[in-house]
């Protein structure tokens, strides 16, 4: 994959993981959308999905997490695609080490929670986030 085409691609998906996370952080408030709601019903059988989210600190959790997870995307669009970009391993490598930290304490969470489910999503996440990382050839590369 060029350079370009990979940082397109993480772009797209990074964009779209903004959007995700902007709408869990909005779960703390209501869930206008409703896609919240019907996420967790997904992910978790019998949820009430955010009507089921009542307590203060539940909110503030969601808050905190859509909030946590919209920064890790900010920070991808403007470090992680220009690195790609231009061919920066060491930002490259670091990004993946941040991805499986995510992915790792997530999913581990998720599943001591009792939503394994969750650490399923994560797995296709983690595919998205990494394949433009390790599948693209170097500037020099393509240049030849």
């Amino acid at each position: 994959m060029s350079p370009k085409a990979a940082a397109n691609f993480m772009r797209f998906v990074a964009i779209i993981s903004l959007l995700s996370a902007v709408i869990f952080a909005l779960g703390a408030i209501g869930d206008p959308t409703g896609s919240l709601s019907r996420f967790l019903a997904i992910i978790i059988p019998g949820s009430e999905g955010v009507g089921g989210i009542a307590t203060p600190e539940a909110k503030v959790g969601l808050a905190i997490a859509g909030g946590v997870f919209a920064g890790f995307m900010v920070m991808v669009l403007l470090i992680t695609v220009p690195a790609i970009e231009q061919g920066n391993a060491a930002i490259k490598r670091a990004s993946i080490y941040a991805f499986l930290a995510w992915f790792i304490v997530d999913s581990a969470a998720s599943i001591a929670g009792g939503v394994a489910l969750n650490a399923l999503s994560n797995s296709i996440l983690l595919i998205l986030y990494l394949l433009p990382l390790v599948w693209v050839k170097s500037p020099e590369a393509v240049a030849a």
